[in-house]
């Protein structure tokens, strides 16, 4: 979709920058190593054409029902679109190639899960509450009918929705984008965790990305979707009150679970830290890791 499609460009670029690790870590020019070049290839001829196609043959879904056709697409957002499906990538591994050049291996993981953080709030939320009620409307189920409040959660639409055309189109984005993008992440992070003297499949360093993605970095994503709601209901939900909802809903959000939650010591800290294969034991206060000459110490 057009409105979370930069926060998943940068989750991507995040996570490729992150699964690389030590090498990238000690490049003085992260823009210049074969990491960066495999994945702005990714980002450029793999993730970018999947987007480019679902705003194609389905307009009113990619935009989260803003437009009813093609034809009501202005120019230059359908180029800022295509655009910035690469540079938010590019962006995402460029912070996270600094994050480790600093030895915080632990904040370029989460840094990855702050994208995807982003793209899941906007599915679930939007801006108006009904983000999710428009992901599950696709107008071509319905004879072409604009979608309306309530109309992707209406009896069975959600369970109808998985046979929709929309959801043939993504399963064939997802045929065409995951094995490539699991590939580089799971590659690259063996690689990495065999230079620690630690054994670790490309299938499960892959298995593991995709359960942050889809564990922490979805559940943060409710329990934001779920604070703003409630703090939109009690501020009135109109106008000013209605965007003070969302700027101080998410980030009191974040702050309370990274206390609660990502925090050096706390529960999911020590658990993410195990599941990338870093070692626990050499973290220090902050949690992260110092590179040294190709090995990882504590930071002082």
């Amino acid at each position: 979709m057009v409105e979370v499609d930069v926060f998943w460009a940068y989750g991507i670029g995040a996570g490729c920058a992150a699964a690389a690790g030590a090498p990238l870590a000690k490049a003085d020019k992260p823009l210049e190593t074969t990491y960066f070049t495999r994945t702005l290839l990714l980002l450029s001829l793999v993730w970018a054409p999947t987007g480019l196609l679902l705003l194609l043959r389905h307009p009113s879904w990619e935009t989260m029902q803003a437009a009813g056709s093609f034809a009501e697409l202005p120019p230059w957002l359908v180029l800022a679109f295509g655009i910035t499906n690469v540079t938010q990538g590019i962006l995402g591994f460029w912070v996270t190639s600094r994050l480790l050049a600093r030895g915080r291996r632990y904040l370029a993981h989460l840094n990855c899960m702050l994208g995807y953080f982003g793209m899941f709030f906007i599915l679930l939320y939007g801006w108006d509450g009904h983000g999710y009620d428009r992901f599950l409307y696709d107008r071509d189920m319905f004879g072409g009918i604009a979608w309306h409040a309530g109309a992707g959660i209406a009896p069975g639409a959600g369970v109808h929705f998985l046979a929709s055309s929309v959801a043939m189109t993504l399963y064939l984005d997802g045929v065409y984008l995951l094995p490539p993008m699991l590939y580089l992440v799971g590659a690259w992070q063996r690689a990495d965790a065999a230079r620690r003297g630690v054994s670790q499949s490309a299938g499960g360093a892959a298995l593991v990305h995709l359960g942050l993605v889809f564990g922490p970095a979805l559940g943060t994503a409710a329990l934001s979707a779920l604070a703003v709601g409630a703090m939109d209901r009690v501020l009135g939900g109109v106008g000013v009150m209605h965007v003070v909802s969302y700027l101080v809903g998410v980030p009191a959000t974040l702050a309370v679970t990274w206390v609660a939650l990502y925090a050096p010591g706390r529960p999911l800290h020590r658990r993410i830290l195990r599941a990338l294969a870093l070692p626990v034991e050499e973290a220090g206060a902050s949690g992260d890791l110092t590179v040294d000459a190709g090995a990882l110490r504590p930071a002082k």
